[in-house]
């Protein structure tokens, strides 16, 4: 005989969510916490960060730019991008460009699409450190294309900061 499921239960498969939900929700705390900050400080243009705003006020450690790349991994009509995929992609196309290092999280996502449809879906996040000059810049946005171009997206959101960094 076959158990009423109860709407509200707590099964393997909701529980295994929840406990990846949370890190992930943290996380997404985390990152937006800077972000409003970052809002009510002196306007930036994205395209070209002035690490040399950031310098005046580092009492400690060098100017530098953080930049956050936020990369989707659904695709239209095709089974989203897989971990494999993915890791080629930043062997290939940013590693070469970002040899000094960089940062790579697993995060969930949302954004309107341009039929006006809430898209909700796993993303990856990479976080680079970088002068900030125009060099830099365009090797940021090569990277974006390439991921848009190879994996039929429509975009890539790019995030940009001065910072103040010491190693």
């Amino acid at each position: 005989m076959a158990r009423a499921s109860r709407p509200n239960a707590l099964t393997p498969e909701t529980a295994a969510m929840r406990s990846r939900t949370l890190p992930r929700a943290l996380l997404a705390v985390l990152l937006a916490a800077p972000l409003a900050t970052a809002c009510h400080g002196a306007r930036q243009d994205a395209a070209h960060p002035s690490p040399g705003r950031a310098g005046a006020a580092c009492g400690r450690g060098d100017p530098m730019t953080r930049t956050e790349l936020f990369f989707g991994l659904d695709r239209f009509e095709l089974p989203p991008v897989t971990q494999a995929e993915w890791q080629q992609f930043v062997d290939t196309a940013v590693t070469p460009r970002f040899k000094d290092g960089l940062t790579q999280f697993d995060v969930d996502g949302q954004y309107l699409a341009k039929t006006g449809k809430l898209i909700r879906e796993d993303s990856r996040l990479i976080m680079l450190l970088h002068d900030g000059g125009q060099v830099a810049s365009d090797a940021i946005d090569a990277i974006r294309k390439e991921y848009k171009v190879r994996f039929n997206q429509e975009s890539v959101l790019r995030i940009d900061e001065p910072v103040c960094v010491g190693f």
